[in-house]
């Protein structure tokens, strides 16, 4: 009887140490993808840009404007076009984004992530974010589905 019960503890274990594993593992991917989406937006780097999304008819967009107001886009045809004209009329700037303090919640081939982001000018402004992503695995790929951006636009002044 013990040697049973220390089998099926032993094989517990095991499971939750691999689940465990597992989940990091996603967690460091999620995190590499949303500042790297993040990087080339700022980059204006449509090709970097667009590898980390779904490009599905699924995909939304939101985010807050400086006037109190808001914008959003549904569909990747309709995000696709709005980012890359945003990216050829907008002034780029050099700017170093650090992300922090996320917080998971991953279930099978979906994830939802929440997360600082602090975007630094050459200047050393920083303005500061908080950001949501929802993301689907897709053939062994965390790809964003959903990308929610808040701006604190008092910071950075």
């Amino acid at each position: 009887m013990v040697f049973k019960n220390l089998i099926t503890a032993t094989i517990a274990g095991i499971l939750l140490c691999s689940a465990s594993f597992a989940q990091t593992a996603d967690k460091d991917a999620i995190k590499k993808i949303c500042t790297a989406e993040s990087q080339a937006y700022h980059d204006h780097d449509y090709n970097a840009f667009v590898q980390y999304h779904v490009q599905s008819a699924d995909e939304q967009l939101a985010w807050n404007n400086p006037d109190g107001s808001y914008g959003f886009q549904t569909g990747w045809d309709s995000i696709g076009k709005g980012i890359k004209e945003w990216f050829q009329n907008e002034k780029k700037e050099d700017v170093k984004v650090v992300n922090d303090h996320f917080i998971f919640t991953i279930h099978n081939d979906m994830a939802f992530v929440a997360y600082n982001s602090n975007v630094q000018s050459a200047s050393g402004k920083t303005t500061k974010l908080r950001e949501y992503r929802t993301l689907l695995l897709t053939k062994g790929q965390w790809k964003i589905l959903a990308v929610e951006a808040y701006i604190d636009h008092h910071s950075g002044k």
